[in-house]
């Protein structure tokens, strides 16, 4: 009926039929990850927009908003610190710093994977109605982090203030740290949203690992607690890497050179995967939901 309503509507000039062919995408993989790249940097008011608008509905009807989430993780900061820096026999000062901006730090890689196994199919809408650069979504998700992530650093002045945390030149480096951390955030949620979105079950399997890589890290206890024997497996972590080459510069330390090299290099070889993987199957995205 619908159709036939239609039909009769275009034939007396009321509605104009659809132009519009949307064709495959031309050029190899790199090719078509760089055009929808492109595409969705021009489009940087409207992600930067949703980031912002899913951070307030979140929250929304709530005293304090986003400041929920920093207390519960203020609350979790100080319960581990003061039993793990007395069993570990370790200053409680000097602890409560590390573990504070680990956390930090951590929470902001976690959330990046966790909640990239989702963003990508939570896009159905917009994705099946127009051509759309599904990467737009990944940077939406990176913003909204990165805002969550800014409210956290509250927990870190007042930590730091509490300690009496001298600040230096060196913390200066926290800019181009955190640059590289969303470099990787951004590619870690790219290939989180694309693999989930074909494989749904990997969602909740990802979750639970992030669970588990977070007490394998170096997060709550010192590397060098694992002796030179099993030093490598601290040294092999790149999200180890990725938290201390963040901490150091806002606890006033200048990262290891190799801290920056594993940032550098996960960022380049990840990049160079996730768009190796969306280019190849851009076109099957929309088959996918």
């Amino acid at each position: 009926m619908l159709q036939g309503i239609a039909s009769r509507a275009e034939a007396a000039g009321q509605i104009t039929p659809s132009r519009e062919v949307i064709t495959p995408s031309t050029g190899g993989p790199f090719a078509v990850a760089l055009s929808d790249l492109k595409d969705a940097l021009g489009r940087y008011p409207l992600w930067l927009h949703q980031g912002w608008v899913d951070v307030v509905h979140k929250y929304r009807r709530t005293r304090i908003g986003p400041l929920w989430h920093t207390i519960s993780l203020a609350v979790f900061i100080v319960s581990m610190g003061t039993f793990y820096s007395v069993i570990l026999k370790i200053d409680p000062v000097t602890y409560f710093r590390n573990v504070t901006v680990n956390l930090i730090v951590w929470t902001l890689i976690s959330s990046a994977i966790i909640e990239g196994t989702g963003h990508f199919v939570a896009g159905q809408a917009t994705a099946l109605s127009m051509r759309f650069p599904y990467c737009a979504f990944t940077f939406a998700l990176t913003w909204r982090g990165l805002l969550m992530f800014g409210h956290h650093l509250i927990l870190f002045v007042v930590i730091a203030a509490a300690t009496l945390l001298v600040p230096s030149q060196a913390m200066v480096l926290a800019v181009p740290a955190l640059a590289l951390v969303l470099l990787n955030c951004v590619w870690l949620s790219m290939v989180a949203g694309m693999a989930c979105l074909r494989f749904r079950d990997l969602s909740p399997a990802i979750a639970s690992g992030m669970q588990v890589l977070m007490f394998i890290t170096p997060i709550f206890w010192p590397a060098d607690m694992l002796g030179k024997r099993l030093a490598f497996l601290a040294e092999l972590n790149p999200f180890y890497h990725l938290v201390i080459v963040l901490r150091d510069p806002l606890l006033g330390r200048i990262p290891e050179t190799g801290d920056w090299l594993w940032a550098a290099g996960s960022a380049v070889v990840g990049w160079l995967v996730a768009f190796w993987i969306y280019g190849r199957y851009r076109d099957r995205f929309a088959y996918w939901y």
